[in-house]
């Protein structure tokens, strides 16, 4: 049993290492893919959205807001949903956040929860 054993042991370690060598080099192995919200907002599609609630800051020193809004989003290929984003508006864009306008912004297509604003009037709060 022990020259068995003996003779098995090394075979099973020697089939392992090809194994885990082999593995590691294969090339249709998926690799992991980072999405960061840079990722997002490169892939994201231009889309409107109807301002249904509204609730804006004070303007800080910095001549912006913090608008927090609900709205009702019109992406391409995807019936209207509701979402809630918060953004970091300019003082004199805060015209364009008023209840019931209509925004052009960016979805992501792959998680409609990602809403970019259209223009550098306003950025994302994270």
């Amino acid at each position: 049993m022990s020259q068995f054993l003996a003779t098995l042991l090394p075979a099973v370690g020697i089939c392992l290492i090809i194994w885990i060598f082999l593995r590691s080099r294969d090339p249709n192995r998926k690799k992991k893919v980072k999405v960061d919200d840079r990722t997002r907002q490169e892939r994201a599609v231009w889309a409107w959205a109807v301002i249904k609630k509204a609730d804006r800051g004070p303007v800080s020193s910095l001549h912006a807001a913090r608008v927090e809004m609900e709205l009702e989003v019109h992406a391409p290929g995807s019936p209207a949903y509701p979402a809630t984003v918060t953004w970091l508006v300019d003082e004199e864009s805060l015209v364009f956040t008023e209840e019931g306008k209509e925004l052009a912004l960016k979805v992501d297509p792959m998680d409609l929860k990602y809403l970019y604003p259209n223009g550098s009037w306003a950025r994302v709060v994270k």
